[in-house]
């Protein structure tokens, strides 16, 4: 089992004893407190005491042991999470969705509702109808706020190197500010915010068809491309958090401009864009979100299933699939991963998969290679989620003082 988190200096030995046990419980229902303390290598007093705050905080419940029920002697009890104990938020902000997801602490979905910003670029007009959503959906479900645990904010964009401040979201066309401090100032403190790849990948390798690989390449083909790498299980952020954006790597010396401003960045030959350009219903990158969405349209239906059997349709997708597996195939061979995963809406593309595979095979590529085509990939939406759960939830982060105050309080009163 992998490790959500890599303890830090300044958490206590209890707040990450505390995160184990929960994550045991939640990988293994029914798992009893002898079998924990086993595994976390504590004494069954300590593996106790733990166990009994968080069953008194009404997140962890007794259950039928999943162990030997042949065994001699006393019965162990085992232990469950608790799916009505608590709730996290998932919000996914991207230029072609804008989504929020209550979901309880087990990761199943309790509602999903899309936002439609009257003006998606202005980040204060959007976060505003993000929050007064997201209080519809708390107050529909009776969620009161200290049982709401976590806020996992997916971005089509990038934070600064101290993870607070905006540094780019050009998809979106928000300008620098600091995100994080925005959105703890309407949700409290308990967020946490990340490149929507990068939440896709963790949420994967943690919760997905790739569970438990340490190393992956993951790109998202959509309008643009996007990536995040994986390495013993942490991401790669790089010098100034910009780690592993593919789209904007130089494929084409003085090629076709990019939306970035530069010339001949990959995403002009191996993205959707790609595609479209190809075959002529695009002369110019976007620049604009009104332009990236009315793009987006035209590539929306080049991959409906009307087109299902055009050839030039085909013939582009797999172009632009094998020239990709072409110009990541250096980072592959330098990376040496597990696995390589594609998705996104054009990495979903048969065509585009199966040629960006072939080309790989064709270098005798060793790694797996998981396609969004034929296994089912998390959801930006879900990867908020997941971000959330395994960030502020199983996680030395929890807040658990919120519930004990809560529960001193309400027994003052």
């Amino acid at each position: 089992m992998l490790e959500y988190f890599e303890p830090l200096k300044n958490d206590g030995v209890r707040q990450v004893n505390r995160a184990r046990v929960m994550r045991f419980i939640q990988d293994k229902e029914g798992i009893d407190r002898t079998e924990l303390a086993s595994l976390i290598c504590v004494s069954n007093a300590a593996i106790t005491n733990i166990v009994n705050e968080l069953i008194t905080a009404d997140i962890v419940q007794e259950t039928i042991s999943s162990g030997d029920s042949s065994a001699r002697g006393r019965k162990r009890i085992g232990l469950q999470i608790n799916r009505s104990g608590g709730f996290v938020l998932g919000i996914t902000a991207i230029a072609t969705n804008v989504s929020i997801v209550l979901a309880n602490i087990c990761g199943e979905v309790v509602d999903e509702i899309d936002v439609d910003p009257t003006h998606i670029q202005n980040p204060e007009n959007t976060l505003k109808q993000i929050y007064e959503k997201a209080s519809t959906v708390l107050r529909k479900h009776a969620v009161p706020m200290e049982r709401l645990f976590g806020v996992g904010f997916s971005v089509a964009g990038y934070l600064n190197s101290d993870k607070q401040r905006l540094e780019r979201a050009s998809y979106l066309g928000w300008p620098n500010f600091n995100l994080n401090a925005k959105l703890q100032n309407m949700f409290g403190r308990n967020v946490t915010v990340e490149n929507v790849n990068r939440c896709i990948a963790l949420a994967e390798t943690r919760f997905g068809a790739m569970a438990d690989t340490k190393d992956m390449l993951l790109i998202r083909s959509a309008l643009g491309l996007g990536g995040a790498v994986l390495n013993e299980g942490r991401l790669l952020h790089g010098s100034d958090n910009l780690g592993a954006d593919l789209g904007h790597v130089l494929a084409v010396p003085d090629g076709e401009l990019c939306s970035c401003g530069k010339r001949g960045c990959l995403n002009t030959v191996a993205a959707g864009w790609a595609v479209i350009h190809k075959l002529g219903a695009a002369s110019s990158s976007y620049d604009t979100i009104n332009k990236y969405r009315t793009q987006n349209e035209q590539l929306r239906q080049l991959l409906g299933p009307e087109k299902a059997h055009d050839e030039k349709v085909i013939f582009a997708l797999r172009e632009a699939g094998s020239t990709l597996a072409t110009h990541v195939l250096p980072i592959i061979q330098f990376m040496n991963p597990e696995a390589i995963c594609l998705t996104g809406p054009v990495g979903r593309h048969r065509a585009y998969a199966e040629a960006f595979r072939d080309r790989l095979l064709q270098f005798d590529i060793k790694c797996s290679v998981v396609l969004g085509s034929e296994t089912e990939i998390i959801t930006p939406s879900m990867a908020s989620v997941y971000l959330a759960l395994s960030d502020m939830v199983y996680s030395p982060n929890f807040n658990f003082n919120q519930i004990v105050q809560t529960s001193v309080e309400a027994r003052v009163l």
